[in-house]
């Protein structure tokens, strides 16, 4: 399936703000509460428009919507600071985006000394965004 750029950055900047809006980590949650003030500041928009791009072309080009780092890792935009990949897919884990499919592979990142480490496969749940614009619209009225 071929998704035309327009709408590809379109859906992107979709997630990007119900990433930045998912629930709030409770107190204690440090990582949680990181990952979502890294998503959430402006000076970094343009990095998680990228990575958030890069990964939903990764799994919409699969047949089950599946995506995992070792795929769209060297993708990525070399002025994306690593640190916002992982916040990133954090906040679209919690914003219902992107959910695991209880299986792993094994890491390819030599980059980041992971080589080897198990690393999840997740699946993209395109309704998940149906349901935060039908949310969005409602409160629009």
């Amino acid at each position: 399936m071929t998704v035309p750029f327009a709408e590809l950055v379109s859906l992107a900047g979709a997630m990007v703000v119900q990433a930045r809006g998912a629930s709030r980590p409770a107190d204690g949650e440090t990582a949680a509460t990181v990952a979502a003030l890294l998503v959430a500041e402006p000076r970094n928009e343009a990095q998680v428009l990228a990575i958030v791009t890069v990964i939903v072309r990764d799994a919409l080009a699969d047949p089950f919507r599946e995506t995992t780092a070792n795929r769209w890792r060297t993708l990525l935009p070399a002025w994306v600071q690593p640190q916002l990949v992982g916040s990133t897919v954090n906040r679209l884990r919690a914003a219902g985006l992107l959910v695991s499919t209880g299986r792993y592979v094994r890491s390819t990142d030599s980059a980041g000394r992971n080589i080897g480490k198990l690393q999840p496969v997740y699946a993209f749940d395109a309704a998940a965004l149906d349901g935060h614009h039908a949310t969005e619209q409602a409160a629009a009225s």
